[in-house]
This record gives structure tokens, C-alpha cells and sequence, in this order.
């Protein structure tokens, strides 16, 4: 999904929260929403040893239609399970991290149900150890 789409989507979500949550817990969970993607960056810039925030935008757009041939795009660190438990542990010691946390989810469940439409749902990892595995497949990296 697009940043667009996301900021649209976490916008969406924020109008029925807005009267249940504070100021701050609100923009926590907008926060985790749309700033989990930044994964995606450290992936782009790892692959093509760039820092160009545009290029990251063009790099996974032109991804899209490829996506259905290839078996595994790569580690998106902070849309593992592994991640979201890090999370959940920080907030036993500090609680609005919690907010964090549900706004990742929600990015999550968002990115699943994109995902799964596309009938991709496993072109990333749920578990960094599942990463360590797959990425010594035959061809990866494969673009």
C-alpha cells in the first residue's frame, strides 16, 4: 500500500478513537501506523545502497507487479511478530507504548488483507528467524 493510502486509512481510524483516547495516545498510535513502514526504507537502502526517499517510493512501486513470481521480497523488521512482542514487552515498563503497539497492529492488519488480496500473503516473514531461513533460498535476492 501507498503512504497515501495509509495515512488515509490511520485518519480513518483515528475519528472513531478521537473521543476514547488522549491527545497523545492518539498520535502514539498514528505514529506506529504510519512510521512502521520505515522498514521498507532501511530494506530499499540496503538493497540499492541509496538514500533517496523518492527512489525507495519508485523501487516498491515497480515492485507491485512483479510480486506474484517472486517467493519472498525480504525482511520488513517491524512487521514481524518478533517486533510486535518488543513492543509489548516495552509497555510493561512504560504503558503508552501500548498505543504504539496498536497502531502497528492496525498497520498490519491493513498490510494482511492487501496483502492476501493480491494473493501474496507470504512474501514477507512473520518471524525474523523465518527470514534467516528463507533468504538462503535458491535466487534471493532475486531482484
Amino acid at each position: 500500500m501507498t503512504l497515501t493510502q495509509h495515512l488515509a486509512l490511520t485518519a480513518v481510524a483515528a475519528v472513531p478513537l478521537a473521543p476514547l483516547l488522549t491527545g497523545h495516545e492518539l498520535a502514539l498510535f498514528a505514529v506506529g501506523s504510519v512510521l512502521i513502514d520505515v522498514d521498507h526504507y532501511l530494506l530499499y537502502v540496503q538493497r540499492r545502497r541509496s538514500l533517496s526517499v523518492s527512489g525507495m517510493f519508485a523501487y516498491f512501486r515497480d515492485l507491485q507487479p512483479i510480486q506474484t513470481r517472486i517467493p519472498y521480497v525480504g525482511l520488513c523488521l517491524f512487521h514481524t511478530i518478533d517486533f510486535f512482542i518488543l513492543l509489548a514487552l516495552l509497555a510493561l515498563w512504560y504503558p503508552p507504548v501500548l498505543y504504539l503497539l496498536a497502531g502497528c497492529l492496525y498497520h498490519f492488519a491493513i498490510d494482511l488483507f492487501d496483502l492476501r488480496r493480491k494473493k501474496v500473503i507470504f512474501i514477507r516473514p512473520f518471524f525474523l528467524v523465518e527470514h534467516f531461513v528463507r533468504r538462503r533460498a535458491q535466487g534471493y535476492p532475486w531482484y
